[in-house]
C-alpha cells in the first residue's frame, strides 16, 4: 500500500490540554494515558501549543553540572523548582506554535519531520483544528509495512 496517509494511521483521540491546566494535571494525564506529550488547544480546538514530558521534567529538574559534566544534585534548587512547578500552568512550559501535520500528508514526509525535528508525537489538524495525533511508533510500523509490501 504505497503512499499511506496520516489519516490511515493516526489516533483520532482528541484528548488535549488547555493552556490553563496545571503541570500536575498534565503529568497525571500523561501517566494515565501512557503518552509522552499532548497538544494544547484553545476554546475553538485550534492547536496553540504542545507539552511534552521533557517540558515537565525541565520544569522541576535542576540543571547543575560540575566542570566534568557530572550531575551534581542541588536539593535546595530541586525543592524550589518543585514548589514553583506545583503552581505552574501548561502555558508557561508548552512549546508555542508547534509543528502540526495534515491528515492528508504522506507518512514518509511525516517521518522526515519527526527525524529532523526530534519529535515523537505530532498533532494532526484539519483547518488548524485538532483531529488527532500521530506518533513515531505508528509511522515506523506503517513504513515497515510499506517496505515489506513492495
Amino acid at each position: 500500500m504505497p503512499d499511506r496517509r496520516v489519516a490511515d494511521i493516526m489516533m483520532r483521540d482528541l484528548t488535549a490540554l488547555t493552556p490553563d491546566a496545571s503541570l500536575q494535571q498534565a503529568a497525571r494525564l500523561f501517566s494515565l494515558m501512557r503518552v509522552s506529550g499532548l497538544p494544547v488547544v484553545n476554546d475553538q480546538q485550534k492547536v496553540i501549543g504542545f507539552l511534552s514530558e521533557s517540558d515537565i521534567i525541565d520544569a522541576i529538574s535542576p540543571r547543575s553540572r560540575d566542570r566534568s559534566g557530572i550531575f551534581v544534585a542541588d536539593f535546595g534548587e530541586i525543592a524550589r523548582k518543585m514548589r514553583r512547578a506545583g503552581d505552574a500552568t501548561v502555558r508557561e512550559y508548552m512549546t508555542e506554535h508547534p509543528i502540526t501535520v495534515d491528515e492528508s500528508q504522506v507518512v514518509g514526509a511525516v517521518s522526515e519531520i519527526m527525524l529532523t525535528e526530534g519529535i515523537k508525537i505530532l498533532p494532526v489538524v484539519q483547518n488548524g483544528v485538532l483531529v488527532g495525533t500521530v506518533n513515531r511508533a505508528d509511522v515506523c510500523s506503517a513504513l515497515m509495512e510499506e517496505h515489506l509490501e513492495s
